[in-house]
């Protein structure tokens, strides 16, 4: 062991300058990352734990947890689509198998990303009490339900990966809740977006509606046409909404210090996962920590 770090010490001493000055900002940036992930993962556990569960129907308007079922929303039905699963929300990538030849005859063999996708498509959580809708967009979404498979039949090799949150699936959910008379007064900007997420999760039926010039593909200003309409119907149904129930809708916080999570990992479960990955980050800041200043030493001759 001692014969090791002498002979270690001895190249660190034979490094140049600027050999040594990439080696250390490699172990500063190790040490800063570290740290970040520790500080941030063991915030979120104690957020989770200090938020308190609330019911949609008596929700405050704010910040706040929500424990429910998943459900879809009237309209089209959402398609991940690699495997055809009807879902609420999937992510999925799709990998390459890239061969590098190194010197001495050596092969190394690593996955590159193709293509990968995550759903921004909206979905209702049911609590008992009452719904809300759940706008996905900028949320750090931790699932349960994973697929990997292999196309070897092509060249080069593919890998697909999968994950999805089905229909009725438990969520823990933790965001900023809104009205939707109440989002930054913009109710109907709002509503837009959604009526035009919906209509995306049917491509043919889009283009049917609004490819005009027929190219298959919906140009700029087909596609304002089809804000347009989206905005007129969003005023209708927005009118029809404050007459009869108030649309709530979790989304991302425009406050740095409170995370957006969904997750189907029941919120004890999440709190302990959060917490081990800050204790593995703490071992890694103090490791690399160590090892930082053992090479500054060694290459102070101290």
């Amino acid at each position: 062991m001692q014969d090791g770090l002498n002979a270690l010490s001895i190249k660190v001493q034979q490094l140049t300058i600027t050999e040594f000055t990439i080696v250390m900002a490699i172990f500063a940036s190790l040490v800063i990352a570290a740290f970040y992930f520790m500080v941030k993962r063991y915030k979120y556990a104690r957020l989770i734990e200090n938020v308190p569960t609330a019911r949609i129907r008596s929700a405050p308007q704010g910040y706040v947890e929500l424990v429910g079922n998943t459900k879809f929303m009237e309209g089209p039905i959402i398609v991940s689509p690699l495997s055809g699963t009807h879902c609420v929300w999937f992510r999925y990538s799709i990998e390459e198998q890239v061969t590098e030849y190194e010197g001495k005859g050596r092969i190394n063999k690593r996955w590159k990303v193709i293509k990968r996708h995550v759903s921004d498509d909206i979905f209702l959580l049911d609590d008992g009490s009452d719904v809300c809708v759940i706008d996905p967009d900028g949320a750090d979404v931790i699932p349960t339900r994973k697929q990997r498979w292999f196309k070897r039949d092509t060249l080069p090799v593919r890998r697909y990966t999968e994950w999805t949150i089905l229909e009725g699936d438990a969520l823990y959910a933790l965001g900023q809740f809104e009205g939707i008379a109440s989002v930054e007064n913009n109710s109907l900007k709002v509503m837009t977006t959604l009526i035009l997420k919906q209509w995306k999760n049917d491509p043919n039926d889009l283009l049917h509606r609004y490819d005009l010039n027929r190219d298959n593909k919906i140009s700029q200003r087909e596609w304002e046409q089809a804000r347009k309409d989206a905005f007129r119907q969003a005023s209708q149904e927005l009118g029809s909404m404050t007459k009869h129930k108030q649309l709530n809708m979790l989304k991302a916080s425009s406050h740095k210090s409170q995370p957006y999570i969904l997750s189907t990992i029941p919120e004890d479960r999440l709190i302990a996962k959060h917490k081990i990955t800050a204790f593995f980050c703490f071992l890694g800041f103090i490791s690399v920590g160590i090892c930082l200043v053992w090479l500054i030493n060694q290459r102070l001759g101290m």
